[in-house]
């Protein structure tokens, strides 16, 4: 009985969540555009990983750290970095979307199914942490998988949304290559 209670108060080992600014929890909604801002234009986002302290991008094709759980379950921890953001209106409207894509062959793929999704809504300034040339990133967003099967081909993708307007969206493929839309 030790042994079961201790795993469920452990969870799943990675990050110590005793350390600040792991797994970060901000809020959810919708991001309230501020009619003050007038900046135009798409914003530049790259897809990365980290606990909330750190931002590390991931480069085309490379495999996210998989966390896995004593329960059986398992999560990434994401983030996003922004190279235009709009730092006098501070926040952003980040969703993760993970899904796979079963294929026979490269022709032939069922429609994407999705494996893992979270929305936040950042507006805390401390959490967005400054990264070279102007850019800002947020991270420490933990995304729980489904089925996160290397053998198939997958992809990680996030949107964001700022206060201006402006959107972004930026994509990983891993695995076999597919047909995605």
């Amino acid at each position: 009985m030790a042994l079961v209670l201790t795993s469920l108060v452990m969870g799943c080992p990675g990050p110590d969540p005793s350390d600040e600014g792991t797994y970060v929890y901000d809020g959810y909604g919708t991001i309230e555009r501020d009619p003050a801002c007038k900046l135009t234009g798409n914003l530049q986002l790259s897809l990365g990983e980290g606990d909330g302290t750190d931002f590390t991008p991931l480069a085309p094709g490379q495999e996210p750290v998989v966390y896995h759980g004593p329960q059986g379950g398992s999560h990434l921890i994401l983030g996003v970095s922004v190279a235009n953001p709009a730092t006098e209106f501070p926040g952003l409207q980040v969703q993760f979307l993970l899904q796979r894509q079963r294929c026979t062959t490269a022709e032939s793929c069922l429609p994407p199914e999705t494996m893992g999704r979270d929305e936040r809504l950042v507006n805390d300034p401390q959490r967005f942490l400054p990264q070279e040339g102007g850019a800002v990133s947020v991270s420490g967003i933990l995304v729980l998988l489904g089925d996160w099967d290397p053998a198939q081909s997958r992809r990680i993708q996030v949107q964001a949304l700022d206060r201006c307007g402006r959107a972004g969206v930026a994509s990983l493929e891993l695995g076999p290559p597919g047909s995605w839309p």
